[in-house]
């Protein structure tokens, strides 16, 4: 088999440990010795595959395990899935012996075919790079953020209330035609069945501080999307100790020489402050300046705002925080952390299957393949190289370089087994054969010439 689970001993360590965890901390719901080799099987395949295919699967395993069944084990085996992410998370915390950490939230999209009916949570999503729409999904990721590593430990589809969506469609018609506000339908009343993404990072910040509490969160940080006076509250309630950090844009009204004011406006009038420091090991140039006061998007609450302003930059950024304990040059230090999560959904989109291949239909099958992408990203951090590189404190390896390496190792190994049987040129026969009948060509529409038999077929087909 090109997969095999020979093929790296380190998704096997890794499925084995999960399954400990599993039983120590979920009332007994561990896995079968089928469920743990089945997820041993998924996960290696999708970092060979870089999708979550059945089919391609059935094909690079040689047909030792069908599509069919694949997809059974996926949809309809008893897999305790609530936990599977929450054990690998405590996984991945022992073994790096992480101890604090700062909480990044941030969400992406995944565009889908305008076509799409099966697939689960779609729905029309604005595309920032043309101002235009498309259907896709829309998800919420929480991440981990520690001097030793940075992991994924939550997420959570968005999707919009389809009342409340097409009642903002209505309202805009009826306004942009001049309608009194007394005879437009009313605003439908909030569904709980559709939280708001806010409501959902806060869900995420909840969850974790709740189930690892061995872990000190020193901060969460979000972009301006995250901004409101509730995300700052819920996330200072669930995390006491930790600064919760995000941006406002430059409109915001804040309480300076007893008025309200743009933000902008009033930071117009301060003396900025510029100096090198050093954000994520590069040193950069900045100018900021920092002020307390009070927000009236927040009700009038006092935040510790700082303008911000990297080197190359002509427009100022404004950062608010709720904890004014904090040195200005710390908030931005902690702030600039954000900027892993960009890194952490590239990755995710280009080498973990889920952002290339998975048509996976409804609710449950969006789900559960984003769940096993992320126990993908889990694993590679137990891969010897990565691990190697930890224990003599060097730089930590690319998720894409370490998924060619088991790519390659993936080959290797299938080239031993050949080699080490009893008659290599019959079983290399035998997997060539195999190889040749699942890998086969098909029918390009490139070319005109693709066309001719069928047109031919179908001036039969009349004549007859």
């Amino acid at each position: 088999m090109i997969i095999t689970k020979d093929s790296a001993p380190f998704i096997q360590d890794y499925i084995t440990s999960l399954n400990e965890i599993l039983k120590s901390h979920s009332q007994g719901q561990e896995l079968s010795r089928l469920q743990s080799m089945w997820l041993q099987f998924v996960i290696l395949g999708m970092l060979v595959t870089n999708s979550l295919c059945w089919s391609k699967f059935e094909r690079f395993g040689l047909q030792e395990y069908g599509k069919s069944a694949l997809c059974w084990m996926f949809r309809k085996a008893s897999i305790f899935w609530e936990y599977l992410l929450q054990a690998s998370v405590i996984h991945v915390l022992s073994s790096y012996n992480v101890k604090v950490g700062t909480l990044v939230i941030d969400d992406s999209d995944r565009e889908r075919s305008k076509n799409v009916t099966q697939i689960g949570m779609v729905h029309k999503i604005k595309d920032k790079k043309t101002g235009g729409y498309f259907l896709g999904q829309n998800i919420v990721f929480l991440l981990l953020v520690s001097e030793e590593i940075t992991i994924p430990v939550g997420f959570r589809f968005y999707e919009p209330d389809p009342k409340l969506t097409a009642w903002r469609k209505e309202e805009a018609r009826l306004v942009k035609k001049k309608v009194e506000k007394k005879y437009r339908p009313s605003k439908p009343e909030k569904n709980p069945d559709y939280p708001t993404k806010i409501e959902l990072a806060e869900q995420l910040v909840e969850e974790f501080a709740a189930n690892h509490k061995s872990v000190r969160i020193k901060a969460v940080v979000a972009d301006a999307a995250y901004s409101t006076d509730d995300f700052l509250t819920k996330c200072r309630e669930y995390c006491p100790d930790a600064q919760i950090i995000s941006e406002i844009k430059n409109n915001q009204l804040v309480f300076f020489n007893n008025r309200y004011t743009k933000v902008s406006d009033v930071f117009a009038n301060f003396i900025g402050t510029t100096e090198e420091v050093t954000l994520r090991a590069n040193k950069r140039q900045i100018t900021y300046r920092s002020a307390k006061l009070k927000l009236k998007a927040h009700d009038g609450k006092k935040r510790y705002i700082i303008a911000l302003k990297y080197d190359g930059e002509s427009e100022y950024r404004y950062l608010i925080a709720n904890d004014m304990t904090w040195r200005d040059i710390d908030v931005i230090k902690t702030y600039a952390n954000r900027w892993l999560v960009e890194v952490f959904i590239q990755d995710w989109k280009c080498y973990e299957g889920w952002g290339q291949l998975a048509k996976q239909r409804g609710c449950i099958g969006a789900d559960r393949g984003v769940l096993l992408s992320l126990l993908c990203d889990h694993a590679l951090h137990f891969h010897q190289a990565q691990l190697n590189s930890f224990k003599n404190n060097e730089p930590a390896i690319t998720t894409g370089s370490l998924r060619e390496k088991v790519m390659l190792e993936s080959l290797i190994a299938f080239i031993e087994n050949i080699v080490a049987s009893a008659d290599p040129k019959s079983v290399f026969e035998q997997c060539s054969e195999q190889l040749s009948e699942l890998f086969e060509l098909k029918t390009s529409l490139k070319h005109l010439r693709s066309f001719k038999n069928t047109e031919e077929t179908v001036n039969v087909s009349q004549k007859t």
